[in-house]
């Protein structure tokens, strides 16, 4: 058992010499910015709420340590549910020399060291930036800190082992119908995001006025004051770490850590077992489909095909069509924020410039995903050699298909910033067509791309893991930054410099898009003969 629990450690944290360095990198570089700014935010909400609400240090805390509770018991669940009950390598597992008792064990105590492992990641550098900014940085805290990141584990692990199960038969219900996990998906990404935003716009609000809104205040207090309270696990966290309470504190998360992990392993058991046997029979509910694209002409048939692929692959669905969908939200409260922040230091003609920068990041954001036009194929692509269609042809109608996306959320997007007349009529023009071909450009980057770093390795459940949307994404990111800057900074209230900042936006939209156009029309044929699986 402790050889396949090392075996499992590596697959997952071990180096392997064989792995993409530049992934890793990219990789490394995107958690650490991701990293960088949470603990910037936690910095400043923890400014803000010392400056205006007098409460300890152990109460304010709280509302982080509840917050990091609630994630890690979300990503328990989601381990418990990968590993105990819908397993991808158990074919395999089941073959070795290991009960399925010693198994389900070795499961839990593999999920208890991620959770261990996350726990540290987040808990020590969250609360050190807390605390400096509380300025109760002592050797008794940190000391309590490193205590409570060892404790914070033990109750989301334990609830976790009991929500696996109702999550798992939930999950396999809804995977019947795409449409409706799509839907769940956009409805939480959505709510994270207003959430974020929410808090976002009352620390500009508080930075630019230095007060706070009428009633703002008063959510912040309550909030505070129900999470101080005895059923909320992260109360007793707080003792631990500020040495206030500290018995209670530490008895109370082993004990209830105890009797839940207890009873829910000996029920987890039982429903992992029925699983286990219900999937070594008949499979984790695969279903063959029938292909209707009989009669199709060949590109409506490679189109329509290709959008099936995006709603069958996890990753696309969710991750592209799931923004895709989302982005007209996104933008309006980004467009609010920005807008915000910018009149009090520049004035109201930075609506135009901040509508810019918005919409091509999301713009980018969606686009990012040709850069997977053709890994995404993995071991499939042999058949795109064979089809009688041209591979300029194959590679066009794909791209067409992703311009035809990023069209339909810019359009949705461009109706609610007129509904709300954030923009002219003249600025929304511009930014219409700016952004519209700003998308083919990136599209025709992104499968630039991809033709030459094919990366053709099989995908785990033929998900779209490919480093080429990560590259794809900071270009686009790079050149939405670019474009906001000079929409931002050209336009000086003037007629003639507004105009000229019109022309330059649409100009530089064109050219991008006609030079990834040229490499794409001239050497794509070229390129896809030299790919071999």
């Amino acid at each position: 058992m402790r050889e396949f629990i090392r075996l499992q450690l590596k697959l997952k944290w071990g180096f392997n010499r064989n792995n993409n360095k530049a992934s890793a990198l990219m990789t490394a570089f995107a958690a650490l910015l991701a990293v960088a700014v949470a603990l910037a935010l936690v910095w400043a909400l923890s400014f803000v709420l010392k400056s205006a609400i007098s409460s300890a240090p152990r109460q304010l805390s709280l509302l982080y340590l509840t917050i990091i509770m609630i994630g890690l018991t979300v990503a328990a669940t989601g381990m418990q549910m990968k590993r105990l009950y819908r397993p991808a390598d158990l074919l395999i597992t089941a073959r070795f020399p290991l009960s399925p008792f010693k198994q389900f064990i070795s499961y839990l105590i593999l999920n208890y060291i991620d959770l261990t492992i996350y726990s540290a990641v987040m808990v020590v550098p969250v609360m050190v930036v807390f605390g400096i900014a509380m300025r109760c940085i002592t050797f008794v805290y940190i000391l309590g800190v490193l205590l409570g990141a060892l404790l914070m584990p033990l109750i989301p692990f334990a609830v976790s082992i009991f929500l696996a199960i109702p999550a798992v038969y939930l999950v396999t219900l809804l995977e019947k119908n795409g449409i409706v996990m799509l839907a769940v998906f956009i409805a939480v990404l959505v709510g994270a995001f207003v959430l974020y935003d929410y808090i976002l716009t009352v620390l500009a609000r508080f930075f630019i006025h230095r007060n706070w809104e009428e009633g703002t205040l008063a959510i912040w207090e309550n909030l505070l004051k129900g999470l101080d309270a005895y059923y909320n696990p992260a109360y007793y966290l707080g003792n631990v770490i500020f040495f206030k309470g500290f018995g209670l504190g530490i008895g109370a998360i082993l004990g209830a850590a105890f009797v839940l992990i207890a009873g829910g392993v000996a029920l987890a058991r039982i429903v992992c077992a029925n699983f286990r046997e219900r999937a070594l029979d008949t499979g984790f509910g695969v279903r063959v489909r029938r292909s209707k694209v009989d009669g199709y002409g060949s590109a409506r048939a490679i189109f329509r095909y290709q959008f099936k692929e995006i709603l069958r692959t996890k990753t696309y669905s969710y991750f592209y069509l799931g923004v895709a969908i989302s982005t007209p939200v996104m933008v309006f409260f980004c467009n609010r924020l920005v807008a915000m922040v910018g009149e009090a230091h520049i004035g109201a003609g930075i609506n135009f410039g901040a509508s810019m920068l918005v919409v091509a990041v999301f713009m980018a954001m969606i686009c990012s995903f040709t850069g997977s036009v053709l890994s995404v194929e993995g071991k499939k692509f042999y058949i795109t050699k064979l089809v009688p269609v041209g591979y300029r042809t194959q590679l066009l109608i794909k791209g067409l298909l992703n311009i035809a996306v990023s069209t339909v959320a810019l359009a949705i997007s461009a109706v609610v910033m007129a509904c709300l007349k954030f923009l002219s009529g003249a600025e929304m023009a511009v930014l219409v067509v700016t952004q519209f071909v700003l998308s083919a450009g990136l599209v025709f980057n992104g499968i630039n791309l991809n033709l030459a770093n094919p990366n053709l390795k099989p995908k785990a459940n033929g998900e779209a893991e490919e480093i080429n949307i990560t590259y794809m994404l900071l270009i686009g990111l790079a050149v939405a930054a670019l474009l906001g800057a000079c929409s931002i900074i050209l336009p000086n209230g003037t007629a003639s410099r507004t105009t000229a900042a019109y022309l330059i936006a649409v100009a530089a939209a064109i050219v991008y898009a006609a030079v990834n156009f040229v490499v794409f029309w001239f050497t794509a044929d070229k390129k896809y003969r030299k790919i071999e699986v």
